[in-house]
């Protein structure tokens, strides 16, 4: 049974959630290179690619956010090479991880 109880937050509480669960509240949560980009896809579901270029692609922000030694041959390499991310139309063009394939190309 889900407990319908709500709990009051301060905003500083509400922003320290968010910040954790996005992974925004630490220096390298998920190492680096390739692996570091599939599992920061992995945390988030997907990332949207973002065709928007004016200081970079949106979907490189995300990752260089939470990956400070990010390069984007590692997003490359872990699609094309590692095949442990790939591109599909969920709700917009994203990288998502590979391990969810099964629910993106039901049988």
């Amino acid at each position: 049974m889900i407990a319908s109880k709500s709990v009051p937050l301060t905003k500083a509480q509400a922003r320290h959630i968010w910040l954790r669960a996005q992974r925004l509240d630490t220096a390298a949560p998920f190492g680096e290179g390739p692996e570091a980009a599939a599992s920061a896809v992995e945390h988030l579901g997907y990332v949207q690619i973002d065709t928007i270029n004016v200081i970079e692609r949106c979907h490189h922000h995300i990752l260089w956010t939470r990956i400070p030694a990010y390069r984007r041959a590692d997003l490359r390499q872990a699609q094309s090479a590692d095949k442990s991310i790939f591109e599909y139309w969920t709700h917009a063009l994203s990288y998502v991880p590979t391990k969810t394939s099964a629910f993106s190309f039901p049988t």
